[in-house]
């Protein structure tokens, strides 16, 4: 292996895959070895350019390719023992969030990471933009009483995705990243209580199980709260928000700035250190041995997708406060 070398897997390359295949390609010492995908035709499209091996099969390509690390970007309800069979065989993990649909599928897969002694991270990639790291510093030695999250986009057109099922719906598969943020940045969740919409807005639309809309309450340990409202009704007319309550001021994450109301608009400071991008981090993290460049962990990312399946559980209960301990259990 050439030095610094990493050689890489990949099980599912969608969208996401492809993404993180674009991504690696920018780094110099990434070499993506193996490819698989159920889809053979389009295993072997990714796969030929980078004189990679394809496989349409995972626990086949795990137990053959010559590599060290692995991402897995499979949808939520089809990971079904993937990371457990690459922590035994001693590989890396980059999994995908969210990481399953069904957390007695995680709690193992956690198990089995943490008995290995492997490094895996989570694809909660916005732990890694700047503005997201400057509010969680701002917000480190100040007391938070209440966040205000708001996104509302549009379905996606992939089956899976479309049934609740499979996805989960948009709050556990997409808006998940928001949930993974207000972890971040004002500690764990204690208890959620929900509210969705089914069968409203895509009433008589084949296909589609999930929820139009909804809306969460969290409950933090801290005593905080935090109110959700996300929807995948609205189409191509994205609209997001995220705001939080500090003592005499508002903090809003506005694109690319962090901006406190009275106090004035808080633009991002000269980088004082190197800016990495969770793949570029996990990369360098599996070269050199070390996961403090990793900042979620398998165990710290089944905590986020914790919270949206509690949240799950209490829409399809009537709004019941379900506490995370319960999920978790």
């Amino acid at each position: 292996m050439a030095d610094g070398e990493v050689r890489l897997g990949i099980v599912g390359v969608g969208g996401m895959g492809q993404a993180h295949v674009r991504g690696l390609a920018a780094i110099p010492n990434a070499q993506i070895a193996a490819v698989c995908d159920r889809d053979g035709d389009l295993a072997r499209l990714i796969a030929e350019p980078l004189g990679a091996a394809a496989y349409t099969d995972g626990p086949k390509m795990i137990a053959e390719s010559d590599i060290e690390a692995l991402y897995i970007c499979v949808p939520p309800h089809s990971h079904e023992d993937l990371e457990i069979r690459a922590a035994e065989r001693g590989l890396h993990l980059f999994v995908e969030k969210p990481v399953s649909l069904y957390m007695k599928e995680a709690l193992r897969a956690r198990d089995a990471i943490q008995r290995a002694g492997v490094m895996s991270q989570v694809g909660y990639q916005l732990r890694y933009l700047p503005h997201f790291r400057q509010l969680r510093d701002f917000l480190t030695d100040r007391e938070v009483g209440a966040a205000s999250v708001c996104r509302w986009g549009g379905a996606p057109g992939k089956d899976w995705w479309r049934r609740y099922d499979q996805g989960g719906g948009q709050l556990v598969e997409m808006t998940t990243h928001q949930v993974d943020m207000l972890r971040w940045v004002m500690g764990e969740v204690e208890a959620v209580s929900a509210a969705y919409s089914f069968e409203r807005l895509f009433k008589g639309e084949y296909g589609i199980t999930v929820p139009d809309s909804q809306a969460v309450l969290l409950r933090f340990a801290s005593g905080a709260s935090a109110t959700i409202s996300t929807s995948c009704a609205i189409g191509k007319a994205f609209m997001g928000s995220m705001d939080f309550v500090i003592r005499d001021a508002k903090v809003s994450v506005q694109g690319e700035a962090v901006a406190v109301t009275p106090e004035g608009v808080h633009t991002l400071p000269a980088p004082d250190s190197e800016k990495l991008t969770a793949d570029e981090a996990f990369v360098r993290a599996v070269a050199t041995g070390d996961p403090s460049l990793l900042l979620c962990p398998y165990d710290d990312g089944l905590k986020t997708a914790a919270v949206t399946l509690a949240a799950n559980r209490s829409a399809e209960q009537g709004g019941r406060l379900v506490r995370i301990e319960e999920v978790l259990a």
